[in-house]
């Protein structure tokens, strides 16, 4: 049985320090909330192997999610919902020394704020609303984080 997806493209940067221009296969609905499926739902979820289209090559590859760094956006890929949440500005400096700003948006209640609290309530893969691309983290890449 044929499920009907649609592409959404990404550059994906993995740990070996390489990108990769792909296209993300994505449902056109998510039992999770009403819309469509997002890039971070595939991220975020339980399997480990991701099936993407290597734009250069025009191939499917099977990439392992826990080597992914980040993943670029070309245009944002969030919720309407997630964006109405309260604003965190932060600075990131992941493992390899790149330092990033931006902001993640959160619906935690308000007396758990804290920077730290959005880190251990969150799944692995947590999305930066930034200028010019909004990246999705891999929280096993980040070093250090502060509020900005």
């Amino acid at each position: 049985m044929k499920i009907d997806k649609f592409k959404k493209q990404a550059t994906l940067r993995v740990s070996t320090g390489g990108n990769l221009d792909v296209n993300f296969f994505l449902n056109y609905s998510t039992q999770e909330r009403p819309g469509r499926e997002l890039i971070i739902d595939v991220l975020n979820s339980k399997i480990s192997f991701i099936p993407l289209e290597d734009i250069l090559k025009d191939e499917i590859l099977m990439i392992g999610k826990n080597r992914f760094m980040e993943v670029e956006l070309t245009e944002r890929d969030l919720s309407v919902e997630a964006l109405g949440g309260r604003e965190i500005p932060v600075q990131i400096e992941l493992i390899n020394g790149d330092i990033l700003e931006g902001s993640f948006f959160t619906d935690l209640p308000p007396d758990k704020l804290r920077l730290s609290d959005y880190l251990n309530h969150t799944p692995q893969f947590i999305y930066l609303c930034r200028e010019p691309n909004d990246l999705i983290l891999n929280k096993d890449y980040i070093l250090s984080l502060k509020h900005k």
